[in-house]
């Protein structure tokens, strides 16, 4: 017996992988950690949609390696979408969702929601496991000058070339072109470009594609849609889906934008509602944003003590932008002193590197509504308003006083009272508007502003996060 062991010792002593460490969550936050099989059924992805070994996006596989340690910039990723065979965080309904009306609803999908909380990284998820269940996707990233023909080109061209059903000049001349025209020069063709007619491309265009590429389905993925400037290629592309929807084409459409409704992306169509699905991205829950930053840390090689978890959770605000900001600059902070572990101070420098990192026009904004910090009426509005209760959307009820409260010259913002001077200031300079409009409900017009209200908060009174969020973190529920 003390034989084997010493032969087998190294294996005896090795932590499972895929297990998250206890020392950094607990609760729930831990419990979401288990394997895929684990998990409670809500959170499980079909197998019919993942790798036959590993599902993507998801946890890694019972009997994968340790994985190696990866770069800071690899494991948080402020300034790129993530992408790859790494766990996803905090999307899960979502990413079901899509699939289900992707793959089975055989519906087209608008993917929206403000800057900042991951839409393309989603989409890249999406992209993966639909390659996984043997779908063709085709991806473009739209410009402010894209219109609907150099869109499709675009989707086109991103396909391999052996997708392209060669056929020889006698044939297309045969049947008149109806099964796509070929160029003048086939080898100049880009991908599968050469599907698509060399004049400018109507809708029914698109209705000949699938018979022109050796795929079962096509995805087409259009990213950054809301840089499109022209009406006239938004109309096309909802007459496109609407033709294909109608004729059953095994082509459809996953288009993502930044957006506030449905309405804004393709416009009020009402021909096509019922064909469309809208998934509006929400901000993180507090254990998605600890869970992001643990594994982050993992993944490097650093362990982020709860309390510096907790000071990043509060900051984010549900941003997924934020928190991997946040985490690449502790890690970046912890690193340079040479520790792997990440504490409260390398939060004080973190936030003063992001001070020094602020946008002018957010800067200018805070100077002249607050003279430069000099005005503490202002000062407190703002900072009772970034830290107020918010929705899964960013909102914050604001409500006049009740009676008897004795506050007649102040709203409640999330129960918080702000002073009616600085309520009116702040809806008249528009960093405050209705969301919806016409409602109860409020957001900052441009969340930098609010951020930086709170690392100001941060870096200038620096007080210890309360004992309420970092429970709230190992217990997994939503501020």
């Amino acid at each position: 017996m003390a034989g084997l062991q010493a032969l087998f010792g190294r294996w005896f002593g090795r932590r499972r992988p895929g297990r998250p460490d206890a020392s950094l969550l607990t609760g729930d936050a831990l419990r979401h950690q288990r394997f895929p099989e684990q998990r409670p059924p809500e959170q499980r992805i079909p197998k019919r949609w993942a790798a036959p070994r590993q599902p993507i996006g998801l946890a890694p596989d019972r009997f994968e390696r340790e994985p190696r340690l990866v770069p800071l910039g690899e494991a948080f990723t402020p300034t790129q979408p993530k992408s790859g065979r790494r766990r996803l965080v905090g999307r899960q309904p979502e990413l079901r969702h899509i699939l289900q009306a992707l793959l089975e609803d055989r519906a087209h999908v608008v993917l929206y929601s403000e800057r900042g909380r991951g839409k393309t990284s989603l989409a890249n998820y999406v992209t993966q496991n639909l390659h996984a269940a043997g779908v063709t996707v085709a991806r473009h990233t739209c410009e402010a000058g894209t219109d609907f023909d150099s869109l499709l080109r675009g989707l086109l061209r991103s396909l391999p070339p052996s997708l392209l059903i060669a056929r020889a000049p006698e044939a297309w001349r045969a049947d008149g072109g109806k099964l796509g025209a070929m160029p003048a020069d086939p080898e100049d063709a880009e991908g599968c470009e050469a599907a698509l007619p060399p004049d400018p491309i109507t809708p029914r265009d698109v209705m000949e594609v699938p018979r022109r590429l050796a795929c079962r389905d096509l995805v087409c993925v259009v990213d950054e849609f809301d840089r499109v400037l022209d009406p006239g290629t938004r109309t096309r592309l909802a007459d496109t889906i609407k033709l294909l929807s109608d004729r059953t084409v095994a082509v459809r459409f996953l288009i993502v934008g930044v957006s506030e409704n449905l309405d804004e992306i393709l416009g009020q169509h009402p021909s096509i509602q019922r064909v469309i699905t809208g998934v509006h991205l929400p901000l993180f829950a507090d254990r998605d944003v600890a869970q992001l930053i643990v594994n982050g840390g993992r993944e490097t090689g650093l362990v982020f003590l709860p309390e510096a978890v907790a000071r990043i959770t509060v900051m984010a605000r549900g941003m997924p932008y934020m928190a991997q900001l946040l985490g690449l600059r502790l890690a970046q902070a912890a690193t340079e002193r040479g520790d792997t572990q990440v504490n409260e101070t390398d939060f004080a420098t973190a936030v003063a590197r992001l001070l020094g990192d602020a946008r002018p026009g957010v800067l200018a904004q805070y100077a002249a509504l607050t003279d430069y910090g000099r005005e503490p009426a202002m000062t407190h509005a703002l900072r009772q308003l970034a830290t107020a209760p918010q929705d899964e959307w960013g909102r914050i009820e604001v409500l006049p006083p009740r009676r008897g409260e004795m506050l007649d010259d102040a709203v409640l913002a999330g129960g918080r009272p702000i002073a009616w001077e600085c309520w009116d200031r702040l809806l008249e300079t528009g960093v405050m508007r209705p969301y919806p409009p016409g409602s109860a409900c409020f957001v900052f017009a441009d969340r930098a502003l609010m951020h930086h209200v709170l690392l100001r908060a941060a870096h200038e009174v620096a007080p210890p996060p309360p004992q309420a969020d970092l429970q709230d973190i190992r217990s997994g529920g939503r501020r």
